[in-house]
């Protein structure tokens, strides 16, 4: 049986939420604990009368002399107990890197790693650390890489001739230009150096299993990929984009150089490196908050799976879109429903690793000025990290309470949060109820 994760923000038992918004609340407690990524990765790794589980394959609990673990990203605490709770003692080494300091329960070193564009400071320490253990190992042995959303800022160093500031900045200037958060993040793993684009995978003679955490940008981008080697239409795409951007003058030659079609450079990991498993994703995320508020007498719909433009716009997009869901199941009073509920993911647009606060704001504050029904609400909840501006947190709910309250409609409503488990991007939620409240009769799909 899998075992409760010590830190969980939403433990067994706690009582159903209440409050102005309990329904925003639910959809939030549900969707991060289907996504948590503890228990993600025990499903993933387990052993059970001599045989261990390694993500898709089976083998002998005595197949491996030694245990290793890399655990990189927001969620890099979490998913390390996970294994350290599966492997025990034989899990002899490990490093991890993420935004919050390791606790005392995981017996190995890390470095915080705070958001920000391009590689972390502490990133070439942070490299060496990784190199120095998947080295080290033999062919006897097992590296465990666990990888969320934020672990590129860790494994990121820039191309040659280039500085991480000069990096960063030019990263931070092909998105203001209109490359996507999955391009920037292309952008770093063709370009960039350190152990992103397959070269930890080429510093090891180790087995390598690969569980990651996804947001919908695509499990290779996640730490820009340290475990796959870059191929040759990645190259093409990045000189492309760098085109588009106009950012293409920030390299030198022999860099643009080495983003054409080379044949002669690997696109496939080696032998011994496993296809990487994703355990958690906005799949789980969102398919759980759905059921949730269905339970609950409400009709659930997905709006959008991933919703990947720029707060203002992923805004607009997300109220457009509950609108065409209404206007094909039109709610009255005499509705046979609580209301509509409309779901979606969203990364703001923005690429892994930044600080999503102020944009997390920027969507709530163009939601709360699009609103046009006096019923309507929208939630926004970031599944990982502290909590964004004070004025719009990363759990907030702008527009009508779904309980009666004497709530100030024109300004956010901090949802309570804990720790951050996971990370599958932002949670948004448009809710509408019947106008004058419906029968609640019965849901639909």
């Amino acid at each position: 049986m899998i075992g409760q994760f010590p830190w969980d923000p939403f433990p067994p038992g706690e009582p159903e939420p209440k409050g102005p918004d309990p329904v925003q609340n639910l959809a939030f407690r549900s969707a991060v604990t289907a996504a948590d990524a503890y228990r993600s990765v025990r499903l993933a790794l387990r052993r059970d009368r001599g045989a261990l589980r390694v993500g898709n394959r089976f083998v002998s609990d005595g197949r491996y002399r030694e245990f290793a673990l890399l655990a990189f990203g927001n969620a890099a605490n979490s998913m390390a107990l996970a294994a350290l709770h599966t492997l025990g003692d034989r899990l002899t080494q490990g490093f991890l890197a993420g935004p919050e300091p390791v606790p005392a329960e995981i017996p190995f070193h890390g470095t915080v790693v705070p958001p920000g564009w391009g590689g972390a400071p502490a990133a070439a320490e942070i490299v060496g650390a990784a190199e120095e253990i998947a080295a080290g190992l033999g062919e006897q042995d097992l590296l465990v890489v666990l990888l969320s959303p934020g672990a590129l800022r860790a494994l990121l160093l820039p191309p040659p001739g280039v500085s991480p500031e000069e990096f960063a900045g030019t990263l931070a200037s092909a998105s203001a230009a209109g490359a996507t958060g999955r391009e920037v993040g292309l952008l770093a793993r063709v370009l960039g150096t350190g152990a992103v684009g397959g070269r930890l995978a080429a510093a090891t003679r180790s087995d390598v299993a690969t569980f990651l955490v996804e947001r919908g940008d695509g499990p290779t981008e996640v730490g820009g990929g340290p475990m796959r080697p870059v191929g040759p239409a990645e190259r093409v795409e990045a000189r492309a984009i760098l085109e588009r951007t106009g950012t293409s003058a920030a390299f030198p030659s022999s860099v643009l150089a080495s983003l054409g079609p080379d044949a002669t450079q690997p696109a496939t990991a080696p032998r011994a490196v496993a296809p990487p498993v994703v355990v958690a994703g906005p799949t789980d995320a969102l398919r759980a908050a759905a059921d949730a508020v269905f339970e609950k007498g409400w009709t659930s719909r997905l709006a959008f799976l991933t919703l990947s433009e720029p707060p203002e716009a992923g805004a607009d997009r997300l109220l457009a879109r509950t609108e065409e869901l209404l206007a094909a199941e039109p709610l009255t009073a005499d509705s046979r429903t609580k209301g509509l509920v409309a779901f979606a993911m969203t990364t703001l647009g923005l690429p892994e690793g930044v600080d999503e606060g102020p944009a997390l704001g920027r969507f709530l504050e163009r939601a709360n000025e699009g609103l046009r029904r006096r019923e309507m609400s929208v939630g926004l909840f970031r599944t990982a990290g502290d909590l964004g501006s004070p004025a719009f947190p990363a759990g907030a709910v702008v527009g009508a309470p779904t309980e009666r309250s004497a709530t100030r409609t024109g300004h956010a409503r901090a949802v309570r949060m804990r720790r951050g488990i996971t990370d599958v991007g932002a949670l948004a939620i448009a809710l509408v109820p019947p106008p004058s409240g419906g029968s609640g009769r019965g849901p639909t799909r």
